[in-house]
């Protein structure tokens, strides 16, 4: 172990009760993406704990949603290298949950709605950033801190932020909780879409002129069929049919169907090959009417070179602290998707442990601060890339 992987650990060790200390107040403060008026509280504990730092914070508010936090160095100097730090304070559980599923802390488990995904991942932000400060190294990378509420819920609002930030990052790190209870670090991840598939037939008496009308909703059935055909298990593509609705009532020939289709696809060539698919279904029995809607909303993460490298540095990095990391691939998305695009990205870089939007929902503390002296020694890494 290096002299400064054994200085942030030691660090870390003699603050893991302020760790969990701050990581309690940001579990009990209850944040669901849907209800903005939630997140003041979190809004200013987080800008408080920048600002002692020598942060400049700026909350850029939303239109639906609470907005997003960006934190930059006061000292921050637009000509040398930034590496962009992404998370989000959202989570799935409604306000209340905290009187079913109380924060708790114990010996190695600590539980709570949001603990896991990510309110730790937030915690272990700030923990990073502030041992630099107090053990007084300087980075050779200016990081930058992005924070959005609206992740859960696909960052409609955030995206154009996201991205704006990391096409000036020289790398990114999604503070997203690991990947299983491996804690394998997550370099790959798979893009999402969503597609509606709307029928149109033509309505008629059930009992007294049945063969008058075209039923929507038996026209739905053979493209369902057709749909679940696009399924490639073996190379990581699924498209599922989440819902179905149609016709009005029993006694009438439905004149209107839908399904709402999501799509999950390891390469952005498979999206596109999807969506074409999905565009030039065909209709299956005469004298109905169908239309197509949506796209594949986040890219996939891809292992690319650059994304090789970043993820080649973090294992090095990880032998230091004594770690052996793996990585692996996530079905699911988050703010990667974007960032990946223009900045080479790390996700999964945040708490061990499992659970995500379960009740069982909790992080391994010990692993955790392994995974925090890890991130604290990247954002100390030199420029990566030229």
């Amino acid at each position: 172990m290096t002299d400064q992987a054994r200085l942030i650990r030691k660090y870390i060790s003699e603050h893991k009760a302020d760790f969990l200390s701050l990581l309690q107040s940001l579990v009990e403060i209850e944040t669901p993406s849907d209800q903005p008026e939630t997140f003041s509280m979190v809004w200013e504990l987080l800008s408080e704990q920048f600002k002692n730092i020598d942060y400049s914070v700026t909350h850029f508010e939303g239109d639906k949603t609470a907005g997003q936090l960006l934190c930059k160095p006061n000292d921050f100097d637009p000509s040398k290298p930034t590496q962009l730090v992404l998370g989000h304070c959202d989570t799935v559980w409604n306000v209340g949950t905290l009187n079913e599923m109380p924060f708790s802390i114990e010996d190695d488990i600590v539980a709570g709605p949001g603990v896991y995904d990510m309110k730790s991942g937030i915690a272990m932000m700030i923990f990073g950033i502030q041992a630099i400060y107090y053990l007084e190294k300087i980075p050779k990378v200016q990081p930058i801190f992005l924070i959005n509420s609206d992740e859960e819920i696909g960052s409609e609002e955030s995206k154009e932020r996201i991205i704006e930030q990391a096409k000036l990052a020289e790398r990114t790190f999604v503070l997203e909780p690991s990947l299983g209870k491996e804690g394998k670090i997550k370099t790959r991840r798979k893009g999402v879409g969503d597609f509606v598939i709307s029928i149109n037939g033509k309505p008629s008496h059930a009992g007294l002129a049945p063969e008058e009308g075209v039923s929507a909703i038996l026209g739905l059935s053979h493209i369902v069929q057709q749909i679940f055909r696009l399924n490639d298990p073996a190379n990581g593509v699924t498209v599922n049919v989440g819902t179905i609705e149609g016709g009005e009532r029993s006694n009438v020939v439905a004149a209107k169907s839908k399904a709402v289709v999501d799509v999950r696809i390891p390469t952005q060539e498979d999206g596109e090959r999807i969506k074409e698919e999905l565009y030039n279904l065909k209709p299956e029995i005469d004298g109905v009417e169908l239309s197509v809607t949506g796209d594949i909303n986040r890219p996939p993460l891809e292992k690319n070179e650059s994304n090789k490298k970043l993820w080649e540095v973090t294992q090095k990095l990880g032998q230091e602290l004594d770690l052996e990391l793996e990585d692996g691939m996530s079905g699911g998305a988050s703010d990667g998707n974007f960032s990946n695009l223009y900045s080479p990205t790390i996700d999964g870089m945040g708490a061990v442990g499992e659970g995500a939007h379960a009740y069982h929902e909790k992080i391994f503390l010990e692993q955790t601060l392994d995974r925090l002296a890890l991130f604290t020694l990247l954002l100390l890494e030199s420029p990566i890339f030229d």
